[in-house]
């Protein structure tokens, strides 16, 4: 039997990344967008830890950490900070995001992994 391939991250740590977009794809599936959508952005923190050996600290807010990872590691803001304002808003906005809202942050998420893994993101 084939083991899965664990990415190993700044910590020491390891993760499986195809568990990670699987998990997310349960929450679309379970009727829950708000925590699919937190779910990206926590896989974004976990991947930029993995390339760049740099972890969102407890006292970073999300933008902030987004801003390190532009400034430091020159991501593309285009692509960062649109993703980045658009959790913040669904995290801190009160509501549950509908289907066309959780798929453009969907897209955004996808520019986002692109850029820093390297490959498309897999359909979720």
């Amino acid at each position: 039997m084939a083991k899965k391939k664990k990415r190993s991250t700044a910590a020491g740590q390891s993760f499986d990344l195809s568990g990670k977009l699987r998990n997310i794809q349960t929450l679309v599936l379970t009727k829950r967008p708000k925590e699919a959508i937190a779910y990206q952005y926590m896989l974004f923190t976990m991947i930029c830890a993995m390339k760049y050996r740099e972890t969102k600290h407890p006292s970073q807010s999300i933008r902030d950490f987004a801003m390190t990872m532009v400034r430091n590691h020159s991501l593309n803001p285009a692509n960062v900070y649109p993703f980045v304002q658009e959790v913040e808003h669904v995290i801190y906005g009160g509501r549950q995001p509908n289907e066309e809202i959780y798929q453009r942050i969907l897209e955004l998420f996808g520019k986002v992994f692109k850029e820093i893994v390297g490959k498309k993101l897999p359909k979720l």
